[in-house]
């Protein structure tokens, strides 16, 4: 038997209904938790970097997008597999990977 676009979306809406009184029952329970940890950090405003600070945030960053630009083109070279035959798209993918 073929279910019906009606009994589909009873189940649909029944099942979105579950997480939500979970959530309720969640949210009843959470109060009491917040009344036990009653100590909240504050942070303090971030202080200035110094030039020396500040180079070195930069440096780090600049390895942190060699390292990302690496991997990326490590994995469009894993992607590109010589093949006898291939469309335009496997082949435009390859040209790009060995660029």
């Amino acid at each position: 038997m073929r279910p019906t676009f009606p009994s589909v979306l009873l189940v649909a809406a029944s099942l979105a209904c579950l997480p939500a009184a979970s959530l309720a029952q969640n949210a009843e329970e959470k109060p009491a938790a917040e009344d036990a940890s009653s100590t909240v950090k504050v942070q303090e405003p971030a202080k200035p970097l110094s030039k020396e600070e500040q180079a070195e945030a930069r440096r780090l960053a600049r390895e942190e997008r060699a390292r990302e630009a690496e991997k990326e083109r490590l994995e469009r070279e894993r992607q590109c597999r010589i093949k006898p035959v291939m469309t335009d798209a496997e082949i435009a993918k390859c040209k790009e990977a060995w660029r």
